[in-house]
């Protein structure tokens, strides 16, 4: 999964199970009002599109992570599935670090989908994409989640 992306689409299809009631972002979900609800999404990393935005420094920085925005499963419960798909060339399914729609950077996402270093998930909130997630359920000491993932791309 390394290389250029920029014709590919992404699919994952994601199961959750276990006993949890609920799911928040952890540290509060960042600066987000809520930390509710908490989501998993795609994320890229592509260092060879550093410095190639524009902006105050550290524009660039922000622009070797990206990740599917809107696309992602939000976590609502320990007993759930769903598949999420996202189009590496559809500049509006892709925001950068700093929140920043890919189509504002259109440089840098090109850039960037054409070497790709490393294709993952990404927990986090609905405004911090990489927070992380725990899992609350009834009762203690917590039992633990299980959560699989079956990913593939596709030529778009």
């Amino acid at each position: 999964m390394t290389g250029n992306q920029s014709t590919t689409t992404l699919k994952d299809e994601i199961t959750v199970s276990g006993p949890a009631t609920t799911f928040m972002t952890q540290h509060g979900g960042g600066d987000c009002v809520g930390n509710t609800p908490a989501a998993v999404r795609f994320f890229f990393r592509s260092p060879s599109a550093s410095g190639s935005s524009v902006g105050t420094p550290p524009a660039g920085f922000y622009t070797q992570f990206w990740w599917s925005n809107p696309i992602s499963m939000q976590l609502v419960s320990g007993s759930q599935s769903q598949t999420i798909t996202a189009s590496m060339s559809d500049m509006s399914e892709w925001s950068d670090w700093n929140g920043k729609p890919a189509a504002t950077v259109p440089e840098a996402f090109l850039e960037a989908i054409q070497n790709v270093q490393a294709i993952g998930l990404s927990f986090g909130g609905l405004c911090f994409f990489e927070t992380g997630v725990t899992a609350e359920y009834p009762g203690t000491p917590p039992p633990y989640e299980m959560f699989s993932s079956k990913f593939s791309e596709t030529p778009s």
